[in-house]
């Protein structure tokens, strides 16, 4: 009987003071409310909440300071800890005697939300509930919230007078010397050509592009170098993956239907091919919200657009959920939220619930979008099995699709024909093997009960048998010893008999069983009760026909019986396989991409769902916008019958009069050159973000971009010209104390380099980075499942493209992203983390990559010259862009001396001995800080 645990058990919490009261950031604040509250509310609020005037167990969860209090269970919950906390045990439902809630089980999906939740430290921003009695509901006041500092009108203006010659210099050097500090010197140029190339190109400058840098004296020589660099295929690579964070961009569906998404690649190199192009950023914008919605020129072009709006299809989706109705609110949910994140800097996600909790965004707002969005189709009418597929659109000709289509028709002839041979083959063998079933219970008896093959083979060759056959045959009688049939042949076993004396009893029960029919299948007697001794299933001849028919029974055959096929049908089957393998291999996708489209119906309103629930409609709400937003606006979008809306979306979006669009981009471009935005939370503008430590220098951006076409090359060489880009990071002695964040950016930040630029940098300093450009490189088919039948996922991470190109799979990423900070690829993110801790440097240490990358680089080096000492310092030009020092030169020989010492005992060959000294010597300088530091 199940003791009287209320729901204040599962949620009852007394979480260590020092954790608890931590605060927490944005990001995880913006998934409590996007996430965690609605479950709270929809599935503990009833009897735990001062508005429903209950608290079971002495329990309410409407606030963190209650939470924190817990109820009469005591502590349920520890933070950072899911398997520790009661909360997790009750709602998993796996302890008979504590699950919560009582009614039933939460969806798997809640669950993991719960357990995620606890795992990043329970964040939970809500206020304690002063009185007893429910406080009144918060009324948005929409002109008070205007008056926030991104909601106003962007402003123009003026630069500040000052000494320099660059806008933003003007900006940065008035902010700094309101606290007495100046910009730090300039760098030195090889310090500067290395911070430029990554940056713009997340590689490292070559030796002959430092020297031509050196060798250039002229004042815009660095700007020369910037124009190279923007002209450089690989600029878009770069960028391009700045923006794939933000969009989440990712090459298969995750959650538990982890299918893949074989034709997201097509996105990723339209984001790439958009950038290296400089396509203005308000039509970038455009034609991911509403490409398919534009006129286009030509073919080409409309593909291009229509491509473009698989941002809004990315995200991950439950694909089996039943109820399709909430399927298309939680896509619905998960548009707006990476539409609001990534355009405006906004979290609308939570607003799905109830008003927005901090910014004056009420919830018919979120419903005036989601009405937009429901005009979408997002899902194809295709489904694999009971799971729902994502839209895709076809790209192709008819002639295209019946190409594909005669391709699968000709691989499904193929395995019919490999199952046709496997299963002759396999039927003969199963022949003679039945032929010979007495000779094998012969054979068995003289076998231990758990026999190797060494001890097998002996016997099987002195009878004729087949060794493999015969193993399988000793091993399952002796897990079955209680089987009636075997009972005689176990009996003589055991007291060492000759059971030789059972071979005619054995032989006239087969011969007699062949003649019969195999005995119906009967339905599964209770536990315990033995069957009739005069039932058909019961009978000795049925008895011995099961044995014999059984396909793991004593007459197995091996898992893989190939190897007991004659060679020339074993050779047939396998140039059968190899032709179908070769055919799967070859199999294109149709030609369809990721994308989204008009829904058939187009909706004019759509009721607010009242708690996010589709099962309980409230008000209708038209069509429309964010309002706060729309007060800095001189023109209301106007949204046609026959259209979902998403175009004039789009259009007000990308409005230079929006007072949220260029101020988000402008601060992420910042970003992404500063590892830090003007303002800091660079996808939160709303209440809850950070202040912009330069209000009007971002302000100023915000309108120079719009005003110039919205280039973001043209932004990039504005900012790389400035006297706070080209700046050193060394740190001066007062701005330690007056700004030891660098937020006014006395000095230029140091910055850890990416996981995709750690990896690439390896590669490319070994000379093995392959530079190909674009194209399919997730080996699955569209919508094949990533991991097999035993859940393991089998794709490889040993190609030599550059990072970009590598597969993204939902929940199994590649361990070197996951260690190197790469942001959760179901998630918008517009600025990584950068962590230090020990598994990175463990990883890089024993690493394949790292390790073949350090012997290539090593065999470079042999190749470019045989003195020691140019080879030390080839190595230090190719590493870290500049010369080595007399005593890094020293050092070094003195390393390889010591290491050749160390390898004498393991390797005598002199010359391989010199090889392995250099490769670890090469490691030792990829492991190192200036390789993985950009200054």
């Amino acid at each position: 009987m199940k003791p009287s645990f209320s729901i204040a058990l599962a949620f009852a919490l007394l979480v260590r003071s020092a954790m608890a009261a931590a605060p927490a950031d944005d990001a995880r604040i913006a998934f409590f409310e996007k996430t965690v509250r609605p479950i709270l509310v929809k599935r503990c609020y009833e009897c735990h909440s001062v508005e429903a005037g209950k608290s079971k167990g002495g329990l309410l969860i409407d606030s963190r300071d209650s939470i924190l209090k817990g109820g009469d269970s005591g502590p349920a919950l520890v933070a950072g800890d899911p398997d520790k906390s009661h909360i997790i045990e009750s709602v998993r439902y796996q302890n008979q005697d504590l699950q919560m809630p009582p009614k039933g089980a939460m969806p798997a999906a809640e669950v993991k939300a719960l357990e995620e939740w606890i795992k990043m430290g329970a964040p939970d921003p809500r206020e304690a509930v002063i009185s007893g009695k429910p406080s009144a509901p918060r009324i948005i006041d929409l002109k008070e919230g205007a008056k926030h500092w991104a909601f106003r009108p962007i402003s123009q203006p003026p630069v500040p007078k000052a000494d320099v010659a660059n806008p933003i210099d003007a900006f940065i050097t008035t902010k700094l010397a309101e606290k007495g500090l100046t910009l730090a010197a300039p760098a030195d140029k090889r310090t500067l050509i290395r911070r430029a190339t990554f940056d713009l190109t997340g590689l490292p400058p070559s030796p002959q592009e430092v020297d031509a840098f050196l060798a250039d004296k002229s004042p815009d020589s660095f700007a020369k170098v910037v124009d190279r660099l923007l002209r450089s295929p690989q600029y878009g690579e770069k960028w391009g993956r700045h923006w794939l964070d933000v969009a989440r961009y990712s090459d298969s569906n995750g959650l538990d239907e982890n299918i893949a998404l074989g034709t997201a690649w097509k996105y990723r190199d339209y984001v790439v091919q958009a950038i290296n192009a400089d396509k203005p950023f308000d039509q970038f914008l455009t034609e991911q919200i509403a490409g398919d919605l534009l006129e286009a020129k030509d073919l080409p072009t409309r593909k291009e657009h229509v491509t473009a709006t698989a941002f809004l299809n990315l995200g991950a989706k439950v694909l089996a959920e039943p109820d399709k109705e909430k399927l298309t609110m939680d896509v619905v949910d998960e548009q707006i939220d990476v539409m609001g994140r990534a355009f405006m800097g906004l979290t609308l996600g939570c607003v799905r619930c109830h008003d927005h909790k901090f910014d004056p965004i009420p919830q018919d707002d979120y419903y005036a979008l989601a009405a937009i969005f429901k005009s979408t189709q997002s899902f194809s009418v295709d489904r694999i099995g009971a799971l729902s597929t994502a839209y895709e659109a076809p790209m192709g000709s008819l002639d295209d699709f019946a190409a594909v289509k005669s391709s699968e028709r000709i691989l499904k002839d193929q395995r019919a024909a490999v199952s046709k041979a496997e299963a002759a083959a396999i039927a003969d063998l199963r022949k003679e093997v039945r032929e010979h079933a007495v000779d094998y219970l012969m054979a068995a008896a003289a076998l231990p009960e758990t026999p190797v093959m060494s001890q097998v083979q002996p016997i099987a060759k002195a009878h004729g048998l087949r060794a493999h056959v015969l193993l399988n045959c000793r091993v399952y009688l002796a897990a079955n010893e209680t089987l009636p049939f075997f009972k005689p042949w176990q009996d003589a076993v055991e007291k060492h008999a000759d059971v030789t004396a059972l071979r005619g009893y054995y032989a006239a029960i087969f011969a007699a069983a062949e003649k019969i029919s195999p005995a119906p299948k009967a339905k599964p007697k209770a536990k315990g009760k033995a069957a009739s001794s005069d039932s058909d299933e019961g009978s000795l001849l049925h008895q011995a026909r099961a044995a014999l028919d059984a396909p793991a029974g004593f007459l197995a055959l091996p898992p893989e019986p190939i190897i007991l096929f004659p060679k020339e049908v074993a050779e047939k089957v396998r140039s059968l396989k190899d032709t179908m393998m070769a055919t799967e291999s070859n199999l294109p996708d149709l030609p369809t991409t990721l994308a989204v489209s008009d829904a058939p119906k187009i909706l004019k309103e759509l009721p607010v769902h009242i708690r996010g629930s589709h099962l309980a409609l409230g008000k209708p709400v038209a069509r429309g916008v964010i309002q706060v937003v729309q007060a800095s606006l001189n023109t209301k979008p106007q949204f046609p019958a026959s259209q979902s809306g998403r175009l004039e979306l789009a259009r007000w979006l990308a409005s230079p009069e929006h007072p949220l669009t260029s101020r988000v981009i402008a601060n992420r471009v910042w970003s992404w050159h500063f590892a830090q935005g003007i303002v800091s939370s660079t996808d939160n503008f709303g209440l809850l973000g950070q202040k912009p430590s330069h209000p009007e220098l971002l302000d100023w951006l915000a309108h120079w971009f719009t005003s110039n076409g919205w280039s973001l090359k043209d932004m990039h060489r504005l900012i790389m010209s400035s006297r706070t880009y080209q700046q050193s990071s060394e740190v001066p002695a007062a701005a330690a104390l007056s700004d030891p964040e660098n937020r006014l950016l006395n000095h230029f930040p140091v910055r850890r380099l990416e996981a995709e630029e750690i990896r690439d940098a390896l590669l490319d300093v070994a000379g093995n980075l392959d530079s190909t450009i674009g194209g399919k490189t997730i080996p699955r088919r569209n919508r094949e499942f990533v991991f097999n039948h035993t859940s393991k996922d089998f794709t490889s991470y040993g190609s030599t493209r550059r990072a970009l190109y590598m597969p993204i799979i939902r929940n199994n990423l590649y361990d070197l992203f996951q260690q190197f900070d790469y942001p959760d690829p179901s998630t918008s993110t517009g600025l990584r983390n950068s962590t230090v801790v020990s598994p990175q440097a463990l990883l890089l240490m024993n690493s394949d990559l790292a390790g073949d990358a350090a012997r290539a680089f090593a065999a470079r080096l042999f190749k470019a010259s045989p003195d020691k000492e140019q080879r030390l310092r080839t190595a230090y030009l190719l590493a870290f862009a500049r010369e080595a020092t007399a005593g890094e030169i020293r050092r070094a020989e003195n390393y390889l001396t010591a290491a050749d010492a160390a390898l004498n005992s393991s390797q005598q060959d002199s010359t391989k001995r010199e090889q392995q000294a250099w490769a670890l010597l090469c490691q030792a300088l990829m492991m190192s800080n200036e390789f993985i530091y950009l200054r």
